[in-house]
């Protein structure tokens, strides 16, 4: 089996020469005129599906699909402010303090936020979350476009590749939500080129390419543990399809791929030893699975061909489309390979489309969203301790890689078989030869470029194009936050949510310049497993009751009396209330009742403080 030693098409058998230069890229130039047009394409689509985004104005707003953009607002802004500070960036106790926050074991990206600082620190948070969302898919498809260009010789069907793998399912899900941890996939394409030179080609030094390798994990480990766990699993199955491919002669060059790979070893566990361990046992860790039980977090087998997550009267199973394909798709695949099934790399491609189809199926069948009970090869895999926590569903990244592989591939060949019978029949051609001239030089582009966009078109629009987004606005109460002494404990209501998480976003943007006592994060329950709820203190439980709107008025005496003895604990500084929220009336009225009148008083809330002191303007 190899990456990429591969027989272009059997139509016309190139020699191993040309077998050769066409999976040797230092051997082709390529005038610089496509790498500019495709990155202005990709970025000028990114800018499209975010349009909603944009024109809210630049850190005006935030993708709509759920309150975990607020969340991925704040992972923006801790990085530089933590390295601005000196501190250690994988702990906080800017959120849940004093308790505080294992930045690791959250979907935090510190690889991103680094990546994105001057934007942050520069123009805000929200600015460099407007930014990623559009570069995020870009960038994906700009790298899959030069991994691909490396296998094909036609630059177009490189750059279908690269638009599917960027702009497909998978990553339109995840963005859709704010997802920055699970749609920043530049190493997967990175990967598979290392793989190759360290499986296939063999050539230069193990010890280099080892090393590259360990550097894509250690960039991974560092935009998404999850995505790193599961492309491990894709990469063992890829080395047992690439070795099982040589039959009887799969021992040969084996000294050379343990060189490599033990080199990627090395270098990983040095540089993520520590890392690894404050994800597994540092401080405010969790135990046990994140999320319970993820294995109902995947595709069923009408997942491939149905989109379901974001379709009207549909039931949202499986984590939504990020394992769609489409009918045409999966049609151009099965016929492309089995008319070029001579194409090793074709023939690779398609196992791995399969195998991670499966793998994305989870640990049983799942058939019109139920799951059957009949397990499936999975089973043993996600029960491991670190993929426990991983969604099955989620194996829908590297199956969106191979596709797209294999889509590059499929339209190559066709458009190289067009060509050739075009030319045979120009030669032939006895009738207007200049116009016969001239239709056999679009053939080729009419009829690959049909064959992409059949398989294409109908993927592009899950989710639909362009992506909803809401206009933010900071309420006055929390804007006066920012005057408040540098590194005040504030006790903010609504208690930050999945529901409700906008208050996270106005405090990245002030620049961390306050704490809070909740928050939307990862932290360890009762038992040490994982939880998002706030800590069950008194005050959070009054907060709880007002947002229920079960403030009894008949208990006011002893909620007056809870409020008065714990609100200002824990050195908290400041209690603030937002309006509009559920129960924010009442709950003005028994803080009220309990600490004097407010502080300062907005349309936007009121705010309580521990100790006279300035708290700005509204």
């Amino acid at each position: 089996m190899a990456i990429s030693d591969v027989a272009v098409t059997r139509v016309a058998a190139p020699s191993a020469d040309v077998r050769h230069r066409v999976a040797s890229p230092a051997r082709r130039r390529v005038a610089p005129g496509p790498w500019v047009l495709a990155i202005l394409v990709y970025v000028g689509l990114g800018a499209l599906v975010w349009w909603h985004l944009w024109a809210g104005g630049m850190g005006g707003s935030l993708p709509s699909g759920s309150l975990d953009p607020a969340q991925d607002v704040w992972w923006l802004a801790w990085i530089p402010h933590a390295l601005g500070q000196a501190a250690n960036p994988f702990f906080t106790r800017s959120m849940y303090f004093p308790a505080g926050v294992n930045v690791l074991a959250n979907t935090s990206f510190p690889l991103l936020g680094l990546v994105l600082s001057p934007v942050t620190v520069t123009a805000g948070p929200l600015a460099a979350m407007s930014v990623a969302v559009v570069l995020a898919p870009a960038a994906d498809a700009f790298v899959a476009f030069w991994v691909l260009r490396r296998y094909v010789t036609w630059t177009p069907a490189a750059f279908v590749g690269g638009m599917f793998y960027g702009f497909g399912p998978f990553v339109a899900t995840d963005l859709r939500y704010g997802h920055l941890n699970l749609t920043a996939l530049v190493v997967p394409p990175l990967a598979l080129v290392v793989l190759d030179r360290i499986l296939v080609r063999r050539t230069g030094s193990p010890w280099r390419a080892g090393t590259w390798l360990a550097v894509l994990v250690i960039a991974q480990f560092f935009l998404s543990e999850e995505v790193l766990a599961l492309g491990g699993v894709v990469g063992v199955l890829s080395m047992v399809v690439v070795l099982g491919a040589r039959g009887r002669q799969w021992r040969r060059g084996l000294d050379y791929v343990a060189k490599a790979l033990g080199t990627t070893v090395v270098v990983s566990a040095a540089v993520l030893a520590y890392p690894t361990w404050w994800y597994v046992r540092g401080p405010r860790h969790t135990s046990g699975a994140v999320w319970g039980d993820m294995s109902r977090f995947a595709a069923s087998l009408a997942s491939f061909v149905q989109p379901h997550g974001q379709v009207p009267g549909v039931n949202f199973v499986s984590g939504g489309n990020g394992d769609f394909l489409g009918v045409p798709l999966l049609v151009v695949l099965v016929l492309g390979a089995a008319l070029w099934w001579s194409d090793r790399l074709l023939r690779f491609a398609m196992a791995m489309v399969v195998l991670c189809a499966v793998l994305a199926m989870g640990d049983t069948l799942h058939v019109r969203h139920e799951a059957t009970g009949l397990p499936l090869p999975a089973w043993p895999l996600l029960h491991l301790p670190l993929l426990s926590s991983a969604a099955p569903s989620r194996f829908g990244a590297y199956l969106d890689l191979f596709a797209a592989l294999a889509l590059a591939l499929v339209v190559g060949h066709v458009h190289r078989h067009l060509r050739l019978v075009s030319a045979t029949l120009t030669r032939h051609a006895t009738f207007r030869p200049g116009a016969a001239a001239r239709a056999s030089r679009m053939a080729p582009w009419l009829g690959a470029g049909a064959v992409a966009a059949a398989a294409v078109l109908p993927a592009a629009g899950v989710p639909r194009w362009p992506y909803p987004a809401h206009r933010v606005v900071e309420p006055g109460v929390l804007r006066s936050l920012a005057a408040l002494p540098e590194g005040t404990v504030v006790r903010e209501y609504p208690l930050a949510s999945g529901t409700h998480a906008d208050g996270l976003a106005w405090q990245a943007q002030s620049g961390m310049a306050y704490g809070v006592t909740a928050g939307y994060a990862i932290t360890p329950g009762r038992g040490g497993g994982a939880t998002v709820s706030a800590p069950p203190d008194a005050m959070n439980l009054v907060f709880a009751a007002a947002s229920l709107g079960t403030l009894d008025a008949r208990r006011s005496a002893s909620l007056t009396a809870v409020v008065r003895a714990h609100a200002f604990d824990d050195k908290v500084g400041a209690v603030a209330v937002v309006l509009p929220s559920a129960g924010g009336p009442a709950l003005i009225h028994l803080l009220t009742t309990a600490l004097g009148p407010p502080a300062r008083s907005y349309p936007s809330g009121a705010l309580w403080l521990a100790s006279p002191g300035p708290a700005g303007a509204p």
